[in-house]
């Protein structure tokens, strides 16, 4: 493939790929309803503008991170299908980095919450 020659094109692939992983990935289908969820929570929560945009730094993180590693995987499959010990370690790191920031992500939105029912009780 040839490379981009506009960024313009530079975004129509960008955008290719992304939806493409989110029609054949089911983590990413999880991943938009956790985020779903998690939003509607600290919308409830109310939480700070600094808080949202802490969710959407950490979000994105778990998405990118997701997207790299759907990246690794795809390239490897496409280099074999057989197990190769090396193949798979790289996998398996690339997953690590999807789990460090999905439990960032739940961490993060723990503290939103009992930030949140803290505040409440205090003021009851």
């Amino acid at each position: 493939m040839m490379k981009n020659k506009t960024l313009l094109d530079s975004v129509r692939c960008a955008w290719r790929g992304m939806r493409h992983a989110l029609k054949t990935e089911k983590n990413f289908k999880y991943y938009l309803g956790i985020a779903f969820v998690f939003l509607m929570v600290n919308l409830l929560c109310r939480i700070s503008l600094m808080g949202h945009v802490g969710y959407l730094i950490v979000c994105g993180g778990v998405f990118a991170a997701e997207f790299i590693n759907t990246a690794i995987e795809r390239l490897a499959d496409t280099y074999t299908t057989e197990p190769m010990e090396q193949i798979g370690v790289v996998k398996d790191i690339a997953a690590s980095g999807v789990l460090v920031w999905g439990m960032v992500f739940f961490a993060m939105e723990a503290l939103y919450i009992a930030t949140a029912v803290a505040g409440a009780v205090k003021g009851l």
